[in-house]
């Protein structure tokens, strides 16, 4: 069986047709749900490019991998030579592999060299031919760039490929050419493809697409007063503004599915879709004003939930329930194509779930840390690793419990416990000071307690000394 793997950056959950959420227009995408098996409780482990990126690949939890924020300009952070990747695991079990669009897990070539011949700058690399593709073959990649209308990738060598379509779609051209005209087709295939978009610059969007949209209905939570990041950056708008900015967000999902339907258009007549597992998802969401923020980074629903839509050919199940993390998707892809997942893996096998057995009452551990470069600074200055900081939590069917030490050397601990079945939009944290909402959080936090101490995650140590 072949692999499409299809995710895009920056893509809540809610906003797809058939979530019946937000109002954004994506007919290809229905269409491939009702096809497909929908998970509903899939979460971003740590709501961030990179960390997300790294559990995707590795099958490991953020910090296994050594990702506490994202690779950035300044800072010594890459997946590391040694990772067992699913790209590797598949060209090990004699799959023609394939990476398009975003990698976002190597280094920045500024890092190394002012000026590097490959013309990336700031946090873009350009990543070479072998260990660093992690079983990747053909490669068509930037490391990060987000000038979506003007974008830029490297193949096999360190000269800039420079494009003037809009990325999603160029990536899509280029997927469909490896499919027809450059992979052995005697082999099944492996293939992930990350579009940039709805990520920012949100204005980085074809009219086409932006004509779609008169006006949108912005969500209950939203806030406008003193709009901002949760790690601090300002991102203040008015609500005129606010709402073109959404404008602009529905409609790069609507010019994604364009493009979706496009790759499955060319599965059906090449009949090849009743012969690949085909995934989509995303690596985070956006907050779009929810709780007076933009961005990611929080534990908010709009950041954690990402869509994640598995199409097993002859599958009947059409929901899944069980929590999702990050972490067990390399090897819920592993286990639904037959391959052996490597010990290395920390995450599960959900594939079971996705086939139509009972739904777990498992749980998916969410987490962030302080990784902005001032931050990252300050805790160097001070002594302290950035890593063992920020907050941690768990989010279980019905609700999500919190333990936020902050993202300052001098910790501020809180306690925050959110009932998501009775209030989706998380309007109302719970009154710990209830004796029966104490209960909940405290064996909520005996849950976190535990996967701390098996991560030997430095948080735990902290947490415990704060309180």
């Amino acid at each position: 069986m072949n692999l499409l793997f299809v995710f895009a950056d920056q893509w809540r959950a809610g906003a797809i047709g058939y979530a019946k959420e937000d109002p954004v227009k994506t007919p290809n995408m229905d269409k491939f749900c009702k096809e497909s098996t929908y998970c509903d409780h899939t979460f971003s482990t740590f709501p961030v490019c990179s960390p997300h990126r790294a559990s995707l690949m590795t099958g490991k939890y953020p910090l296994s991998s050594g990702f506490f924020t994202n690779c950035k300009k300044g800072l010594s952070l890459r997946l590391k030579d040694e990772e067992i990747c699913v790209g590797q695991v598949l060209k090990k079990a004699g799959y023609e592999t394939a990476y398009i669009g975003k990698w976002h897990l190597d280094e920045p070539e500024q890092n190394i060299c002012e000026f590097p011949k490959s013309g990336a700058r700031d946090w873009d690399a350009y990543t070479p031919p072998g260990v660093r593709r992690h079983g990747f073959d053909y490669w068509y990649s930037y490391g990060t760039y987000d000038m979506h209308l003007s974008p830029h990738y490297w193949h096999d060598s360190d000269e800039m490929i420079k494009v003037n379509k809009w990325s999603p779609e160029h990536e899509t051209d280029k997927a469909i050419e490896y499919l027809s005209k450059i992979r052995d087709k005697s082999k099944p295939f492996g293939m992930y493809i990350s579009w940039n978009p709805p990520h920012s610059v949100y204005s980085e969007v074809p009219d086409e697409y932006l004509k779609m949209y008169d006006d949108v209905e912005l969500k209950k939570n939203v806030i406008f007063e003193n709009i901002h990041h949760h790690t601090g950056e300002n991102a203040a708008m008015s609500e005129e503004e606010l709402r073109l900015t959404t404008k602009q967000y529905y409609a790069a999902i609507s010019g994604l599915d364009k493009q979706f339907g496009r790759l499955i258009e060319y599965l059906k007549e090449n009949n090849l879709y009743e012969d690949t597992l085909v995934i989509l998802s995303a690596d985070h969401g956006d907050m779009m004003g929810s709780h007076g923020l933009m961005g990611k980074h929080v534990w908010y629903e709009e950041s954690i939930k990402i869509p994640f839509v598995v199409h097993v050919p002859g599958n009947k199940n059409k929901r899944c329930s069980t929590c999702i993390g990050s972490q067990d998707m390399m090897p819920t892809v592993l286990g639904l194509l037959g391959c052996r997942i490597p010990d290395t893996v920390e995450g599960e096998d959900c594939s079971k779930f996705i086939k139509g057995n009972e739904d777990a009452d498992r749980v998916s551990f969410i987490m962030a840390c302080p990784g902005r470069a001032d931050f990252v600074e300050k805790f160097k200055k001070m002594g302290k690793n950035p890593a063992d900081y920020g907050w941690r939590g768990v989010r279980t069917r019905k609700y999500t419990y919190v333990m936020e030490l902050g993202y300052d050397v001098i910790c501020n601990p809180k306690r925050y416990l959110y009932d998501i079945q009775n209030d989706s939009q998380q309007k109302n944290t719970l009154d710990l000071d209830n004796e029966e909402n104490k209960q909940l959080a405290k064996t909520m936090e005996e849950e976190v307690i535990k996967w701390l101490k098996r991560q030997n995650d430095g948080f735990y140590k902290n947490w415990n000394s704060e309180l």
